[in-house]
C-alpha cells in the first residue's frame, strides 16, 4: 500500500538582528547595501562585532510574565520576541493550549551568564584545596542551575506560542544547529506526531572568551569594509554578528497559517571532514526535493577556507546558479544563523527578488564559476527555488546541512511512497 509524506509550509518568520527587528527591515538591509559591524574602542579588541540594539525589544504584559521575567535572561527574551513575530504573521495567538503543536531550540550548549565565569572558576580552582564538587557547590551561581535545564529557553516559547506538544532542544552546533533544528521539525511533522512546530535559535553575543576561543581555532576577520566580505578575493575571516530567528512549519493539510513557502527538504549530517558533509547533505535535499533549485542562500562565512568548500560543493552540483547570503551585512550568529538565512530566504521567495552580499568587492576567481548577488537585488524566476547551505565554523569541524525552499505557489515535494 503506498503512503505519502505530508506537504509542509513556512507559515511564519521572526528575526531579530543588528539591523532590527523583523525580516524585512534585514531584508532591505542588505538590498540598500548597509552593514552593521563596529569595531570595539574600549576594550581593544581586533575583532568587528555587528550587535543587536534591545532597546527595541519588549517582553509580554500580563502577570504570568510578570513572574516569568525574572528567570529570563537576554537570550529568552530574544527567543519570545522573534517568536511572536512569527506567530503573529501566521494569525496564532497562542493563548489556547495546542497540544499538535510543538518547539525545537537551536542554541548554545552554554549559558550567557556561565561563558564568562566558567574561566574563572577554571582559573581558580588551580589553587584551591577544596574537592572538586565541593568547589563547585560552593562558587557556581545559582543561576545555573536553571540555566542548565534543557531547553529552559524552550518553556519561554511554549508560553507565548500554547505549544504543548514538544519541547527539544538541539545545542552546540555553530551554524549547522539551525539545519538541524528544522530537519527534526520536518521529521515530526512528516510522521504525524505534530501540525505544526515553532523552531527558534539565538545566537548571543560572543564573550571575548569565546571571541578568543573561536579565533584561535578559525581566525576571525578583523576588519569590516568592502572586500572583506564573503567570497571576496581579499577575505581574511569570518566577522561576528548575534540575533535571533524564529521559523514556524506547519503541515499543509492541518495549517493555520497561510503558506510564505513550501519546505522541499533539509538534512544536517556530519563526516569524515567537512566537504563530505557538505556534498552529502546537498545531495539529500536534492533528491527528496525532487527539483533544480535557481538561486543559492549561502552559509557565506567569508572564511577563505570555508568559502571554498561550499563553492566547490554547491557549484558541482548547481552549476552556475545567482547567490547571496547575509554575513557581510550582520555577521555570524552561528547557532541560529541558518535560521535567519531560512527567514531571509522566505522574504526573497515572497518579494521575488533576491538581495547582494554585503562588503563585496570583487569575486574571487579561485572559486570558480560563482555568480554573486552584487550592488542591487536581483529577481527570481517565477516558481523559483532556493538551496540553503550551512557549514559548521572551526577547522575540525565536520557537520554541515541544507534545505530547500520554494515559492508558495511553485512545486511541492514529490511524494516517497513506500510498498507496504
Amino acid at each position: 500500500m503506498a503512503s505519502e509524506r505530508p506537504g509542509i509550509i513556512v507559515t511564519g518568520v521572526g528575526v531579530i538582528s543588528p539591523a532590527g527587528l523583523g525580516t524585512a527591515r534585514l531584508w532591505e538591509a542588505m538590498a540598500a547595501g548597509k552593514t552593521y559591524f563596529d569595531q570595539p574602542e574600549s576594550d581593544g579588541l581586533p575583532w568587528p562585532t555587528a550587535a543587536v540594539d534591545s532597546s527595541e525589544i519588549s517582553w509580554p504584559a500580563g502577570r504570568s510574565w510578570a513572574n516569568a521575567s525574572k528567570y529570563a535572561n537576554q537570550s529568552a527574551r530574544w527567543a519570545v520576541a522573534v517568536s511572536r513575530q512569527a506567530l503573529e504573521q501566521a494569525g496564532i495567538s497562542g493563548e489556547a493550549d495546542d497540544v499538535r503543536g510543538g518547539t525545537i531550540m537551536a542554541v548554545a550548549s552554554s549559558g550567557d551568564e556561565l561563558s564568562d565565569v566558567i574561566p574563572q572558576l577554571a582559573s581558580k580552582f588551580r589553587h584551591d584545596s577544596r574537592p572538586l564538587v565541593k568547589f563547585l557547590h560552593d562558587e557556581v551561581p545559582d543561576y545555573s542551575y536553571i540555566r542548565g535545564i534543557p531547553s529552559q529557553l524552550g518553556q519561554f516559547v511554549s508560553m507565548a506560542s500554547g505549544f504543548r506538544g514538544s519541547n527539544v532542544a538541539a545545542y552546540g552546533e555553530a551554524a549547522a544547529g539551525g539545519t538541524g533544528a528544522l530537519a527534526l521539525a520536518a521529521r515530526l511533522l512528516e510522521t504525524g506526531e505534530l501540525d505544526r512546530v515553532l523552531v527558534v535559535g539565538v545566537g548571543a553575543p560572543l564573550t571575548v572568551t569565546g571571541m578568543a576561543a573561536f579565533d584561535q581555532d578559525e581566525p576571525f576577520g578583523t576588519r569590516a569594509t568592502t572586500g572583506s566580505g564573503p567570497f571576496d578575493a581579499e577575505r581574511s575571516g569570518t566577522l561576528a554578528g548575534q540575533g535571533a530567528a524564529a521559523v514556524l512549519l506547519e503541515r499543509a493539510d492541518a495549517a493555520v497559517g497561510s503558506a510564505l513557502a513550501r519546505f522541499l527538504g533539509c538534512e544536517v549530517l556530519a563526516a569524515a571532514d567537512l566537504p563530505t558533509a557538505a556534498g552529502l547533505a546537498v545531495d539529500a535535499v536534492l533528491t527528496t526535493a525532487d527539483t533544480t533549485p535557481g538561486a543559492w542562500w549561502a552559509h557565506g562565512a567569508g572564511s577563505v577556507r570555508l568559502d571554498r568548500v561550499e563553492a566547490e560543493t554547491v557549484l558541482s552540483r548547481l552549476g552556475t546558479v545567482p547567490v547571496t547570503g547575509s554575513k557581510g551585512t550582520v555577521g555570524n550568529a552561528f547557532e541560529c544563523s541558518a535560521l535567519i538565512d531560512t527567514a531571509l530566504a522566505v522574504e526573497s521567495l515572497t518579494r521575488g527578488e533576491v538581495p547582494p552580499v554585503g562588503l563585496l568587492g570583487r569575486p574571487d576567481p579561485g572559486l570558480g564559476a560563482l555568480d554573486p548577488v552584487i550592488g542591487e537585488p536581483r529577481p527570481l524566476p517565477p516558481a523559483a527555488t532556493v538551496l540553503l547551505t550551512a557549514l559548521n565554523q572551526g577547522t575540525e569541524a565536520t557537520t554541515a546541512g541544507a534545505l530547500v525552499l520554494a515559492a508558495a505557489g511553485g512545486p511541492t515535494r514529490q511524494p516517497e511512497r513506500e510498498q507496504a
